[in-house]
């Protein structure tokens, strides 16, 4: 039997025998939590999980699940990054040491997680979650991203196999490591975002949901909601709070940090979702959407626009065009049949892409191809 470390950023509440998350809580990497439940039906493969965790004391090793957790200490961000992660690192290589991996599957270059993984001799694969590279040639980040920006190629480099989810990630990933095999695996939805219909609001209604980091570029959604054209059109923005801009025109309401279960609401009356950003490996928000039938506008540096048809389920834009955000607003709102059909446009297509079946098939067939 094969054994497979994961190394990730899994939620510790998925580790208990009955996985529930506590209340009002919700984890930004919701597809590891899709895949840590999938696993439970694999047969032939040894799956252990490796989880570096801040709040995790001393090592604790759970088996439930039909798989192996491995909880570990984990040094605080700001340590990892002026100590090139040592601690980070020697934990890992630590339990790795001990499992005796035939292959380490580490998610994300955001943290500790992959430059822990580099000093693994052996088979490594490296999903790729965001590119922090890709955003700083675009945006400006907050400082710990800036630094971290720095280890990822570095980081990216050391694994001879990745995978993206994304055809533009992979075209970010080729810029930093040409001569790795990269595979695409589109990460899943949560399943309530399968189960949920659309309840369209009474008036046209478009959602943004996401942080305020700049290379989101929240701006220029705003500026294109402020025109005269589209005041007649509301704008929700999920993610962002009334302090980061004190000032808005009626038509735009500031929703506040969502939970799930709150997002999921919003989404339903959403006659399309808007998502302006500079750069995005997914983005997830996009592909909720698409799954629950919604028309998506979006940029060309978003990953997320191979689910969205240009003119039929949605706009795929030009990074900062505010006109073009506008004309595309005003053709998906202008009645609500026309909301409803565009989202209606390729919906089984991508609930079938996105499903945490065809993810995890997608999966077995990598590690099979690299093993062998």
């Amino acid at each position: 039997m094969k054994k497979i470390a994961i190394i990730a950023n899994l939620p510790l509440w998925e580790t208990a025998p009955s996985a529930q998350a506590p209340q009002g809580e919700w984890h930004y990497c919701v597809w590891l939590s899709a895949l840590c439940k999938a696993m439970e039906q694999v047969e032939g493969l040894d799956i252990h999980w490796v989880i570096p965790n801040k709040t995790v004391r001393a090592r604790k090793t759970i088996q439930s699940r039909n798989q192996t957790f491995h909880l570990l200490p984990k040094a605080r961000l700001t340590i990892g990054q002026l100590t090139g992660y040592a601690y980070d690192s020697y934990q890992v290589y630590r339990t790795l040491q001990h499992i005796k991996p035939d292959l380490v599957h580490s998610w994300g270059t955001e943290d500790s997680f992959s430059i822990a993984a580099v000093h693994f001799r052996g088979k490594k694969l490296i999903s790729i979650q965001g590119l922090l590279k890709a955003y700083a040639e675009r945006a400006r980040l907050a400082r710990f991203e800036r630094w971290q920006a720095h280890y990822e190629p570095y980081t990216i480099r050391r694994f001879d196999y990745i995978t993206t989810e994304s055809p533009w990630a992979t075209e970010r990933v080729r810029e930093i490591a040409p001569a790795a095999t990269i595979f695409h695996l589109e990460y899943a939805v949560e399943e309530r975002f399968f189960l949920t219909e659309r309840n369209l609001a009474q008036t046209p209604y478009c959602l943004y949901a996401g942080t305020n980091a700049p290379v989101k570029n929240i701006p220029s959604l705003i500026k294109a909601f402020s025109a005269p054209e589209l005041s007649h059109v509301h704008l929700g923005l999920a993610g962002i709070v009334p302090e980061e801009y004190p000032a808005l025109p009626n038509n735009i309401h500031i929703l506040g940090r969502l939970g799930r279960d709150e997002l999921k609401t919003q989404l339903s009356k959403a006659w399309a979702l808007v998502h302006p950003s500079l750069a995005d490996t997914g983005p997830t928000i996009a592909k909720e959407a698409r799954v629950m039938g919604i028309p998506v506008i979006l940029t060309s540096d978003c990953g997320s626009k191979q689910h969205v048809e240009h003119g039929q389920s949605g706009f795929i834009i030009t990074p900062g065009d505010v006109e073009a955000m506008q004309q595309s607003v005003l053709h998906v709102t202008k009645d609500s049949e026309t909301a409803l059909t565009m989202g209606a446009y390729g919906r089984q297509a991508c609930r079938l892409a996105l499903s945490a079946d065809t993810m995890i098939d997608r999966l077995l067939h990598i590690y099979r191809h690299i093993l062998d």
